[in-house]
């Protein structure tokens, strides 16, 4: 056996580069979907990034600046990494919400709330302007909870977008907020 061994000695060496070899190099290449929170007005600086899978949702809650309700906002991520509306929330009208069904939109009336649907809107980067008092623009993914308020000024916007990222990027830039 000893001798088996000392044979084959370059070989198993050999074996063991490329072993360890592909381990580190498996996070470069491999990929991974993320989502993002962009600063647009500094040349893009990423402010939060999250792994998700297209077909998941994450949605932004607000409050609307004159009728002081709550607004919820659902989005999904399609398989082309554009960002679609799912549903929008809210239990009062008031301005820049929806008046009534258009372009496709459903809508029913249940336990006091709106809730629009049937959306064929999609985004590449999803606009969001930041509230400047009263708002208080959240987002919500899985467990997720980030106020937009402290990754950019209030008044401000962001853009959040999704992308493919190699593994090793992403755990570099993992914990960017």
């Amino acid at each position: 056996m000893i001798n088996y061994i000392r044979k084959y000695k370059i070989l198993f060496f050999l074996i063991g580069i490329i072993i360890v070899s592909v381990g580190c190099l498996y996070p470069s290449v491999k990929m991974v979907t993320v989502l993002q929170i962009l600063d647009p007005t500094k040349d893009d600086q990423l402010l939060y990034q999250v792994r998700i899978e297209p077909g998941n949702s994450f949605s932004i809650h607000w409050k609307h600046s004159v009728t002081k309700q709550p607004v919820i906002e659902t989005y999904y991520l399609q398989p082309e990494l554009t960002i679609g509306i799912q549903e929008m929330f809210f239990n009062e009208h008031g301005p820049n919400l929806p008046a009534g069904p258009e372009g496709g939109t459903k809508w029913e009336i249940k336990d006091g709330m709106f809730r629009v649907y049937n959306y064929d809107v999609s985004f590449k980067k999803l606009p969001v302007r930041i509230g400047r008092e009263v708002a208080d623009h959240t987002f919500y993914y899985d467990h997720h909870e980030v106020p937009l308020r402290e990754l950019a000024s209030p008044g401000g916007f962001v853009e959040i977008e999704a992308t493919n990222i190699s593994l090793l990027k992403y755990y570099m830039r993992r914990e960017v907020r």
